[in-house]
């Protein structure tokens, strides 16, 4: 899966919350090989959209 579509479904979770976990961020990197600046990519687009990101 390409980063960008973790991050399109990334913000969508966070959009309906206002928040997305870390266990719900790893599920949908599962079966993809995400490398450190995909993960800093992640973490902007999420930050840009007023998601935080949280433990549990």
């Amino acid at each position: 899966m390409q980063i960008s579509h973790v991050i399109r479904q990334a913000i969508a979770i966070g959009e309906r919350k206002g928040w997305i976990t870390f266990d719900e961020l790893n599920a949908l990197c599962a079966g993809s090989t995400v490398e450190p600046e995909d993960i800093e990519r992640v973490i902007q687009a999420l930050s840009d959209a007023d998601i935080r990101l949280e433990e549990e």
